[in-house]
């Protein structure tokens, strides 16, 4: 098992898979499992996983994503998407954090009605769910390799497309696909990575 940093240095985007590898259920179900444990805005959990490990239906998200072939050859893709609805679960969550002690029974209706105000904003229920589901989605990735698979985050597909063939719901919006299977030069040199002074700076500019 590799420890955070082999995980981190090992991990690569991939884009030939082979296309006569599997990933089981309980496999693909352990990496969402580990993939829920990312953080989120009041822990409302804004992500949700479209699992596509059929061959047809690959096929059908092959051609929302211009046909690229990685698609289909993976083993599973994975649509992450963003929940715009993820404050109804307000209560739920309060609810939860006042049962461990996190916030005191009576402050338990301020926290709702501070999510209610905060999320009764469309481009705050947009900006979240975008921000939780990609935390999600890298926590999904690091599991995947932990796991021995190789991944790709992709944004080339065609969002509406993608909610057309899928039936996606109004209120979940596609953020990215993963793409998870065997990688088929798992080798190859890492590619440039800035240095950290080029992308740090302490305490202003």
């Amino acid at each position: 098992m590799m420890n955070f940093q082999q995980l981190l240095q090992a991990r690569r985007s991939v884009n030939q898979f082979d296309p006569n590898a599997t990933i089981s259920r309980d496999d693909l179900e352990s990496m969402i499992e580990s993939a829920t444990l990312a953080p989120s805005s009041y822990n409302l959990q804004h992500w949700r996983f479209l699992v596509i490990d059929d061959k047809e239906q690959k096929l059908k998200l092959k051609k929302a994503a211009y046909h690229q072939q990685k698609v289909e050859d993976a083993s599973a893709a994975i649509v992450i998407l963003g929940n715009l609805q993820a404050h109804k679960d307000a209560e739920r969550i309060a609810d939860d954090l006042t049962e461990k002690g996190y916030l005191p029974a009576q402050y338990k209706e301020n926290v709702i009605n501070q999510i209610e105000g905060l999320y009764s904003n469309e481009s705050m229920q947009r900006d979240e769910a975008i921000r939780g589901s990609s935390l999600a989605a890298m926590a999904l990735m690091l599991a995947a390799k932990e796991k021995g698979y190789g991944s790709c985050p992709m944004i080339g597909f065609d969002p509406d497309l993608v909610r057309q063939e899928f039936n996606i719901p109004e209120h979940l919006i596609p953020v990215m696909m993963i793409t998870i299977g065997t990688d088929l030069d798992p080798e190859m040199p890492r590619k440039i990575r800035f240095a950290v002074e080029e992308v740090t700076t302490y305490n202003g500019f």
